[in-house]
């Protein structure tokens, strides 16, 4: 089981090598990323996870990871079906007027991290899936950030509602900390591998005004953690 968890790192940690020799911004954080990829401890005992409870974005897997073999040849995506039963998956938010626009149609398993079947304080390494025609909502975090889109696709927004980007299979998203973003689906339901570093037990927090609006930092609540 540890074995294929390994694999998945060190093959997440080859393509962001890869794509660093092919100058994909930002070249630094790349090699910083693998290189924590690559210095993960693997002689701990994992932790193994209780069967996922109420899950409910947990439906949009099978069509998320079909739209990823769709999308052509990956080389993640077979070390990656190995992980997924290892994941120990989760929303982990509280049900909020932040979190209902995405709560039923989002899922998140950390491989590698603070939470993660093996345990790791310098770098967080997991797999997410956002539903279809699902906004998840705009939000910030101590923590540099890099999503993988392997299946499916979904607009980012940056900074300010009108900074939106279309990400397909392939691209990478990179937000730096404190960098205000969120995420939107289509048609088409969204996995993709995600890695925090630089405190990536950092809580995300939004503020009280509403999307893209000021108001107080406000964390929210968490289930489970």
């Amino acid at each position: 089981m540890k074995s294929a968890v390994r694999q998945f790192a060190e093959e997440v940690a080859e393509m962001y090598l890869a794509k660093r020799e092919r100058n994909f911004a930002p070249c630094e954080d790349l090699e910083e990323f693998a290189g924590l990829l690559s210095a993960v401890d693997w002689s701990g005992d994992p932790v193994i996870a209780p069967p996922p409870g109420d899950v409910p974005g947990l439906r949009h897997l099978p069509a998320a990871l079909s739209a990823a073999y769709e999308a052509g040849d990956c080389p993640l995506l077979d070390a990656l079906r190995l992980c997924i039963g290892l994941a120990p998956w989760e929303t982990f938010y509280s049900r909020s007027a932040w979190s209902r626009p995405f709560i039923d149609n989002f899922a998140s398993g950390e491989l590698v991290g603070p939470n993660g079947f093996i345990r790791n304080r310098d770098v967080s390494l997991g797999l997410f899936v956002l539903g279809p025609e699902t906004t998840y909502s705009e939000h910030a975090h101590a923590s540099t950030e890099i999503y993988y889109v392997l299946g499916g696709e979904a607009f980012w927004r940056v900074d300010s509602p009108d900074r939106e980007r279309l990400y397909r299979p392939g691209e990478l998203v990179f937000t730096t900390p404190h960098q205000r973003h969120g995420i939107r689906t289509g048609a088409l339901p969204m996995l993709a591998a995600y890695t925090w570093k630089a405190d990536p037990a950092a809580p995300s927090y939004y503020r009280s005004g509403g999307p893209w609006r000021g108001g107080r930092r406000t964390e929210p609540a968490l289930v489970n953690r």
